[in-house]
Order: structure tokens, then sequence, then C-alpha cells
């Protein structure tokens, strides 16, 4: 496996891929926690906020750890690394709010602007919905979202 130039943390031996949460009331949160079940070869990176993670670990009754992502110091088994982005307003699972619509653009861009800058291998992308995001917007924004394949080639 080839890895481009700025892809790993000092020491590193495996690429660092960004993984965005999605939709903070959806399932995108649950499915990022349960990366720690198994080993990747690469050191997978969470987007997301740091407490909506926390408090989805706890209610999933787990041992998992979230901790604050840092690319200086080794991953550990077990945890689940973020890299803080702010809820615009607190979650709850199964009820999405426009409000949070600007937030989950804004981790597909950060995820964006780290693998555009090689701090990132690649990024994946957990669920996200279309409609909440659109309504975030807003009318009087241009911008229709379509996706975040389509959002990434903007």
């Amino acid at each position: 496996m080839s890895v481009a130039a700025g892809t790993r943390a000092p020491g590193a031996s495996r690429p660092i891929i960004a993984i965005t949460s999605g939709e903070p009331a959806g399932v995108g949160p649950e499915l990022c926690l349960r990366i720690v079940e198994r080993d990747w070869p690469a050191r997978l990176v969470v987007l997301a906020d740091i407490e909506l993670m926390r408090a989805r670990a706890a209610a999933l009754g787990g041992s998992v750890r979230v901790v604050p992502f840092d690319a200086a110091v080794a991953a550990v088994p077990g945890t689940v690394e973020v890299i803080h982005l702010g809820l615009a307003r607190p979650s709850t699972p199964g009820k999405p709010d426009a409000a949070n619509g600007a937030y989950v653009l804004r981790l597909l861009d950060r995820a964006i602007a780290g693998c555009v800058a090689g701090e990132f291998a690649a990024m994946v992308t957990a669920p996200v919905h279309k409609g909440v995001i659109c309504e975030g917007l807003g009318a009087h924004d241009s911008m229709s979202f379509t996706g975040p394949v389509s959002y990434t080639h903007l």
C-alpha cells in the first residue's frame, strides 16, 4: 500500500482516514463508535462533536472511550479519536434538527480540507439527511445539497 506524503502522523505507520459522523440525530455517531470493534490498516479519526460522541457511547453502555485526536500521540486500542466540531444545538437520536444542517457541512468541509492538505489519506462519510441540510441552508441560500459526493466537487 502506498501512502501520499503528509498522510502519516510523526512516527505513525498507518495512513489517517477521516470519518465524518454524518447526521447527528441518525445512526452515524453510533456507527463511528463501532470502528473500535476491529483492527484496521489505517488510523481512523472521527470528525464530530466530541460531547455528542461521548453521550452516544454512554447510551450504548460499552467500554468505548472517546478521546480528542492528537496526531503526535499513538492511537490506543478501544478508543475513538475525535476531531471536535461543535453542534449548533444538542442532538436527540431520531429527531433531526435543521439547525445542525450547517454542522454536517462543516464536517465535510473539514474532511475535504484535510485530504487536500495531505493531513488525511482519505475520507469516509456516515449517512446524512439531505432534506435537513437543505432546510438548514434556508430559502435564501442558492446552494442545493444533493449529497456528500457531489458536495466534494464544489
